[in-house]
């Protein structure tokens, strides 16, 4: 009954108010007129609805509270998007009321002429703003915002942020308008619009102070908002090589000796390490006896170096107790000669000594050839005899001064000859060593779990592996091929960088013969002005970052490769 009055009362009111109601309509007496019904439109769901608009719902008035499409009003709840106003009211028609006095003759029912179908005037909606910028992906935009993007311009359909306008996809949520320069209308007026609230449950950010010279700015288009560190326009303050690449505390050779000297079907350096190095991402030395490899040996020492073993000379034929001054150019330059024949001109840069003896005149022959640019310490051969009582073994200092004596610790089962007490694990205190004096320690070996001259029990060489992946993986243990160590520390002295503050660029002084011999990626410590973020460096077309960890920043470059230009990488919270 009540939606019937309504639709006559509406019916009247707009008759009237269009000049369509005529004849003695205007005489009749004394009907007041209706209550006008609110003009909100219903809700429809396919409809974009903008903060503010208010809808009619099944007899209720919901006020949206930001942009929405398809949200049920009915099903807003209190923290919806919609906000429930009231209840339509409706005033129905009231009915003349009778009046004492004579009996008035009725009026004729008045005669309706309608000439053309009513025109209902829609709800006023306010213009949106037209955004003549460029779009921008940190910036949200309610549906009626244009933009202008790559010489197009662009009307957002609805709430967008940060996806580019597309003109191949009229599913997205942007309506291409075509190029700039054909947009040659003037912008009607706009109504300003409010923007859409922030949410309630934005929460707020509190980022550390920032370091003296520094601030934030931030950027409140988000939530939560984004607080950048920036600062001077120098990114260090200094640099100095670190003592072991990647910043590590000491560093570790493993050198496995006498490879070839067991039936390659069951060789434990190809069957069992060489593969458990590679699994963990470690890599060693394996000594040759060039004259006894097979072919296969061949082969797999081609896949040792493709996984950053280093191929090392241990003579051509082992001889035993050690290398006669007569054979010594056979030995040592005949078993390079012969790894570079069968591995693609793969040269051999460390030597081995067999039985860890050498004469004076051998030793010089090392330290004179220019293949090799080291060699492990051996005992003393004087007039035919081995001197037992010097004692080659040892730690490195780090800036070790003779590269054709480097100290090891041999490895035997029962640790007769080890620098550490018989009965502890030997190969971890090793490592340990290297890390506590900042020096480098090589590690002598043969075979493992085999038969051969003092095996390493399988279980006690995976444990050391993976101790030594541990100490790696910490940032305290560099472990490298002896080459790489020897290289690194020569580079380390002669390969000088310099910091040019205001250009923000690392210079190498490369001139040098030193520094040619011996260049090998190097690692600087870094003393920056950033104390959160880090450093991105540039070097010939390749990016490098710097390393953050407990030892400091770090970054490896190569002396040889140019200047290194450097950049600031921004803190963000």
């Amino acid at each position: 009954m009540q939606s019937k009055q309504f639709g006559r009362a509406l019916m009247f009111a707009l008759l009237t108010s269009t000049g369509l109601l005529v004849g003695t309509a205007q005489a009749l007496s004394p009907t007041p007129n209706p209550t006008a019904v609110p003009g909100y439109p219903n809700w429809e769901s396919a409809s974009v609805y903008n903060g503010g608009q208010r809808v009619s719902y099944n007899g209720t008035v919901f006020e949206a509270k930001w942009w929405t499409q398809g949200d049920n009003p009915a099903q807003s709840g209190e923290w919806g998007v919609w906000k429930r106003i009231g209840d339509v009211q409706i005033t129905p028609t009231p009915v003349p009321t009778a009046t004492s006095g004579p009996t008035q003759t009725p009026s004729p029912t008045p005669t309706v002429f309608m000439t053309s179908k009513p025109t209902l005037a829609p709800t006023p909606t306010a213009t949106p703003t037209v955004n003549t910028g460029n779009w921008n992906a940190a910036t949200a935009y309610t549906a009626g915002i244009e933009i202008i993007y790559n010489g197009r311009r662009y009307r957002a359909k609805w709430w967008v942020q940060g996806q580019a306008p597309n003109p191949a996809d009229p599913w997205g949520p942007w309506e291409d308008l075509g190029p700039v320069s054909v947009q040659t209308a003037t912008p009607s007026p706009t109504a300003t619009v409010s923007p859409s609230p922030t949410p309630s449950f934005c929460p707020p950010i509190s980022p550390p102070a920032p370091p003296p010279g520094f601030y934030y700015e931030v950027d409140n288009s988000v939530c939560p908002a984004r607080y950048t560190l920036v600062g001077p326009k120098e990114v260090l303050q200094a640099i100095e090589p670190s003592t072991w690449k990647n910043g590590a505390k000491g560093a570790y050779s493993l050198v496995h000796d006498d490879y070839c000297s067991m039936p390659d079907n069951k060789d434990p350096y190809i069957q069992i390490m060489n593969p458990e190095l590679k699994k963990r991402g470690l890599v060693a030395g394996f000594g040759m006896i060039t004259g006894s490899c097979s072919p296969q040996h061949w082969a797999a020492a081609k896949e040792m170096i493709a996984n950053g073993h280093e191929i090392i000379s241990h003579s051509r034929s082992h001889p035993n107790p050690y290398i006669a001054d007569a054979e010594v150019d056979v030995q040592l330059n005949g078993a390079a000669a012969d790894i570079a024949a069968n591995l693609d001109g793969y040269q051999a840069s460390y030597f081995v000594w067999p039985g860890d003896a050498a004469s004076t005149v051998s030793t010089d022959f090392l330290k004179n050839s220019t293949q090799y640019i080291g060699g492990r310490a051996s005992h003393l051969v004087a007039n035919g005899n081995v001197d037992y009582t010097t004692m080659p073994a040892g730690v490195n200092a780090a800036n070790f001064d003779n590269p054709y004596r480097i100290k090891w610790d041999l490895f035997t089962v029962d640790g007769k000859w080890s620098l550490y007490p018989m009965g502890s694990e030997i190969l971890n205190l090793h490592i340990d060593a290297a890390i506590s004096q900042g020096a480098w320690t090589t590690r002598t070996a043969h075979g493992v779990d085999t038969g051969y001259w003092e095996t390493i029990p399988l279980d006690r060489y995976l444990a050391h592996l993976d101790y030594a992946q541990a100490k790696v993986n910490s940032g305290d243990l560099w472990m490298d091929t002896p080459s790489n160590v020897i290289k690194y520390r020569y580079a380390r002295e002669h390969c000088k960088p310099t910091l040019l503050k205001a250009e923000n660029i690392i210079r190498f002084d490369s001139s040098s013969a030193q520094c040619q011999k011996y260049a090998t990626p190097l690692t600087l410590k870094l003393s920056t002005l950033l104390n959160a973020g880090s450093v991105a460096a540039q070097q010939n077309g390749k990016a490098l970052y710097a390393r953050r960890t407990a030892n400091g920043v770090f970054l490896t470059v190569d002396p040889l490769g140019g200047d290194v230009k450097l950049s600031a990488v921004p803190s963000y919270y």
